[in-house]
């Protein structure tokens, strides 16, 4: 810093120089072409197309598409919503998005006590004062086609409402009608403030290209078409179709409200088994039956803290608390009981879990506030779980980033049956997402497999440079600020540490080969097998 002033004219001052730097980044990025015969030559024709021939004599032009964005090594496409995302689902039947979204906007009012009962309060000011916001959330419905919101299906919750969880839920419907259908099921809190106690509210939405139509609308009054709709008149209702609107296809799907209620408490999970809905209010999670378009209470179970996600497999509920870790509860619709199986004893604070599913086994992968992901594991016959009382917990792995959500894909089938990695048609990949925007997969590999990977990830460890100077082991290690009375499980591959493995020169990889017992050709073919089974973009 130059200045004209003298020395002694300078006054001591505490300053921050914030420096920001801009960086150009050049990467080569690649894309698997799947087809369903195998290309004879290409040649591209301009940046965005491509001519090929293949071994049928099909001549095939291909084009990348102009609303994806190839930047990231999965093709992106980014929608505009001019508000913020919190949940969305997919729904399988009319093949649309529910997606929640707020608008946060200040507000000059509140609600305080006032006696028993609570009351709406104005606070003015000044125009300069800054008002708080306030976020107005709302339920829309997206067309995968277009990505857009299809019109006249917005729906505007109620003020002071937040929405904490939404699920496309699968209910035994008993009534009128029969048999098992989707819905969309939101919880809702009202959040008045610190000194109101919380509510919540559930919430039950249809949605369907058709209309129900009460049968005593449709009665005839008088003629000899009365006979034609007898079949009307035992039914308690009927569907009429959605004719949509002129130039508007998708406006055939609307929401229907089936069910709406207040509860004592807030609603922070909700879920669905065995076509029953299952939610967490308060501190008690209750097994609701959809009938007449009411719900009625079938069982509960008492919690622990906070339940903040819950999901389900068959008669298995997974029970994630906000401080206790994660529980197993299994519901016996003919006894209509829901009881605790296993859960994990130690305290976590579980930002998300989902399952891991191998063939005939089942894992429980957990997400902790310390970065960690963990696999629970369900095995009454060893001795350390006290008779099945305890998860165990059979693998751990230091992501060094919050993971926020899961979500299981299946396996891709590839096209050659002989893979080294086994069965791919009954296993899931269980994708993650971080608060730091990067995506990731966990996937079960067979033991042989799981062998010579970790001889390479430890021989891999001593032979490439750690970057930074940091053991990517040490940092993999699952991490605790309490003090733990075991020791960590590991039992997790770093596939960034081991796919370092093909970027070796050739004589590297010969020498790596040789330390622990195998051939390079073993080693690619591994890599490249998981490759394909996990290729789905």
């Amino acid at each position: 810093m130059y200045s004209d002033s003298p020395p002694d004219s300078f006054i001591p001052m505490s300053s921050t120089f914030l420096v920001s730097l801009t960086f150009i980044v050049h990467l080569s990025l690649y894309y698997l072409l799947y087809s369903d015969s195998p290309p004879d030559s290409s040649i591209p024709m301009s940046s965005t197309f491509l001519v090929s021939l293949t071994f049928i004599a099909e001549l095939r032009i291909c084009v990348l598409a102009t609303h994806l964005s190839y930047d990231a090594p999965w093709p992106v496409r980014k929608v505009p919503l001019r508000c913020t995302p919190h949940f969305a689902t997919y729904h399988l039947e009319s093949k649309t998005y529910c997606v929640v979204t707020s608008l946060a906007e200040p507000t000059n009012q509140y609600y305080k006590f006032n006696g028993e009962d609570k009351e709406l309060t104005v606070e003015e000011r000044n125009e300069r004062f800054p008002y708080p916001p306030q976020e107005r959330f709302s339920v829309l419905l997206f067309s995968p086609v277009s990505w857009e919101v299809i019109p006249n299906t917005k729906m505007e919750l109620e003020e002071w409402e937040h929405v904490t969880c939404l699920k496309n839920v699968s209910l035994a419907y008993e009534g009128t009608t029969s048999g098992l259908k989707g819905y969309i099921a939101l919880g809702t809190n009202y959040n008045y403030g610190e000194d109101i106690t919380s509510r919540g509210r559930e919430v039950v939405l249809l949605i369907s290209p058709s209309l129900l139509v009460s049968s005593d609308r449709m009665k005839p009054r008088s003629g000899d078409w009365a006979g034609t709709i007898h079949f009307i008149q035992k039914a308690a209702i009927a569907y009429l179709p959605i004719v949509p609107e002129p130039g508007q296809p998708l406006t055939k799907n609307r929401f229907k409200m089936v069910y709406s209620k207040e509860q004592k408490g807030p609603v922070t999970a909700i879920t669905h088994v065995l076509g029953f809905l299952v939610s967490a209010v308060g501190q008690k999670i209750y097994i609701w039956q959809l009938k007449d378009n009411d719900l009625v209470g079938v069982a509960f179970i008492d919690t622990n803290i906070y339940i903040h996600q819950l999901l389900s497999i068959k008669s298995l509920i997974l029970v994630a608390d906000v401080y206790k870790s994660i529980s197993l509860l299994r519901f016996q619709e003919e006894y209509r009981t829901l009881s605790l199986v296993s859960r994990d004893f130690r305290s976590a604070e579980v930002y998300t879990s989902e399952f891991l599913l191998d063939n005939t086994q089942m894992g429980f992968l957990v997400a902790d506030g310390e970065q960690n992901l963990v696999l629970y594991m369900y095995q009454p016959e060893s001795r350390e779980s006290f008779g099945g009382q305890r998860l165990l917990r059979r693998a751990d792995f230091h992501l060094g980033q919050h993971v926020n959500t899961f979500f299981r894909i299946r396996c891709k089938i590839p096209s050659s049956q002989d893979l080294l990695v086994g069965a791919a048609d009954k296993r899931h990949i269980t994708m993650f997402a971080t608060l730091d925007g990067g995506l990731g997969y966990m996937l079960p590999v067979p033991e042989k497999t799981y062998r010579r990977l970790l001889m390479l990830q430890n021989v891999l460890v001593n032979h490439i440079a750690h970057t930074a100077g940091l053991n990517p082991k040490s940092f993999r290690t699952y991490k605790s600020s309490r003090k733990l009375l075991s020791n960590p499980a590991r039992g997790v591959i770093d596939g960034e540490l081991v796919s370092l493995f093909l970027g070796l020169p050739h004589l590297e990889k010969v020498e790596v080969a040789k330390k622990i017992g195998t051939k390079v050709d073993e080693i690619t073919d591994d890599l490249a097998d998981i490759e394909r089974l996990t290729s789905h973009f």
